[in-house]
């Protein structure tokens, strides 16, 4: 038998059709609400108009602080789940930057290898958290700001042909892992794999209007949760983290979301009944195997219909299937 006949070779995948880029798929300018984000019971929110017209400014602010500098533009952002880490992200993109997610809580020794690690000459961050940024690092700290969203959508936007055109197999983000074995790695994913991933999704997975970002920023199911959400022009919804820990089925109430991704641990321990948040029609699971308190609870039987998706892939894999 030779290496031929011992080699098995998957055929080459099929490429959707839509737009390349990650940030070309989210829905354009409108009044549509893109976003609504909880905090302490007050209820902030931002149209797809005034999301384009805030990450479009930041993202002229990211290249000013660029300046000449050519080559690989990753660039990390140190932002709570917040209005202002969405708009963060989609900036970076369109100033063809890759962005790269820190955890604010992370010890400073960690924060400064993944700086120093991606070469960073730029990172967002809030005023609350530019502090930890490292001092010792070379890089322009450029504020995260979400701006007034009343004002917003009267912001003139700078003209799209200044910012730039990554190429599709460019980077659009970088995660890193955990380090539990070691150090940490960063993982690049390309626009094109992200686009086309997001892509196969839609067309396989049901409709929906509202979707909860739940994931922290650091994992990769928050780049689904996000830009799939965008891409279909439907409504983010965020809150901030302590809410969502602390009363998961009252935000998802009050918010009347009706998908969201959760691990099945969090599904079990935080929601727990289908009925405890009546608007929910779509609960897709990602992180763990899933177990058969919650098969029972949100899956289907002869009486009520199946809410339950269960996903599955690696961060290497972008995102997941």
């Amino acid at each position: 038998m030779d290496l031929e006949q011992l080699s098995i070779l998957n055929p080459r995948p099929e490429r959707l059709p839509g737009p390349d880029l990650l940030h070309h798929l989210v829905a354009p300018a409108s009044d549509l609400v893109a976003l609504q984000h909880l905090h302490k019971r007050h209820v902030t929110s931002f149209s797809y108009r005034e999301i384009h017209n805030l990450s479009d400014v930041l993202a002229g602010r990211l290249l000013l602080a660029r300046g000449d500098v050519a080559g690989r533009f990753v660039v990390p952002v140190l932002v709570r789940q917040s209005p202002e880490l969405y708009i963060a992200l989609l900036a970076v993109l369109k100033a063809g930057g890759a962005f790269c997610p820190l955890n604010p809580d992370d010890p400073p020794d960690r924060i400064g290898f993944i700086v120093k690690d991606v070469a960073a000459s730029v990172v967002v961050a809030t005023e609350e958290l530019a502090h930890r940024v490292p001092h010792h690092a070379r890089v322009q700290v450029v504020r995260a700001t979400a701006g007034d969203a009343a004002a917003a959508g009267s912001i003139e936007p700078p003209c799209h042909r200044r910012l730039p055109m990554p190429e599709p197999r460019g980077l659009a983000y970088v995660m890193y892992t955990s380090g539990s074995t070691g150090v940490p790695k960063g993982v690049g994913i390309s626009h094109l794999a992200a686009s086309q991933a997001l892509l196969a999704h839609d067309a396989r997975l049901p409709s929906f209007s509202r979707f909860l970002q739940f994931a922290a920023p650091t994992f990769d199911i928050s780049v689904f949760e996000i830009f799939f959400t965008w891409h279909r022009g439907c409504t983010l919804v965020s809150a901030d983290r302590d809410e969502l820990l602390d009363d998961l089925p009252s935000v998802l109430r009050f918010m009347r979301v009706d998908a969201c991704e959760l691990t099945p641990t969090v599904a079990a321990s935080l929601l727990r009944a289908r009925d405890r948040a009546p608007d929910l029609k779509l609960l897709l699971t990602i992180g763990e195997m899933l177990n058969e308190s919650v098969v029972r609870e949100f899956g289907g039987d002869d009486i009520k219909e199946s809410l339950l998706w269960a996903m599955y892939g690696p961060t290497e894999a972008t995102i997941h299937w």
